[in-house]
């Protein structure tokens, strides 16, 4: 698979070759670490990496060189880890967030809020799932504040790179367990 970097103006600058990648997702991890040939060292701060239209990717906010292996090792948030990042607040003067609606535009308007609408974007197909009078809890980052919300409608997250932005949608989710 292709991992394309980008520069900080997210704009794509080339395929990397010879990598490492090892990312982490749930609830306690939503990072990862890519190792490099110290040779092959293009990404700063602030630049994406990803794979089109798959979940892996996220953005780089740590570098360091190791001169024994000669590796350059990035490190980031997942698409997953920015959304933790965040905290989703109550209004002011309200004392809890409570948000209705359907699953996908609710996500938009929480992500509207929390300052990440340039970097996500939600899909635009209806999810089958609403959100009803969801009371958030209080200062929640915002990815598990999200996927709390799901949980009560049987719904999911699914993050998607493509076409230069993250695309999130709210999916049922589907017990596998009796197949």
């Amino acid at each position: 698979m292709d991992l394309i970097y980008t520069n900080k103006n997210r704009e794509d600058v080339g395929v990397l070759k010879g990598y490492k990648f090892d990312l982490a997702f749930g609830s306690d991890e939503n990072d990862f670490e890519l190792t490099l040939d110290i040779n092959q060292h293009c990404c700063d701060s602030g630049c994406l990496v990803y794979i089109e239209d798959t979940e892996y990717g996220g953005i780089i906010d740590k570098m360091k060189i190791t001169t024994k292996n000669q590796e350059m090792k990035y490190s980031g948030r997942t698409w997953h880890g920015i959304l933790a990042s965040k905290v989703i607040e109550p209004d002011a003067g309200e004392a809890y967030l409570i948000i209705s609606g359907e699953a996908n535009e609710v996500i938009g308007t929480l992500l509207d809020r929390i300052g990440l609408a340039d970097m996500f974007t939600v899909s635009a197909e209806d999810s089958g799932l609403t959100i009803s009078n969801y009371k958030m809890n209080r200062y929640v980052d915002a990815y598990t504040g999200i996927m709390k919300m799901l949980a009560t409608v049987s719904g999911k997250l699914k993050f998607t790179f493509t076409g230069g932005q993250v695309v999130i949608s709210a999916l049922s989710a589907v017990d596998y367990s009796q197949d």
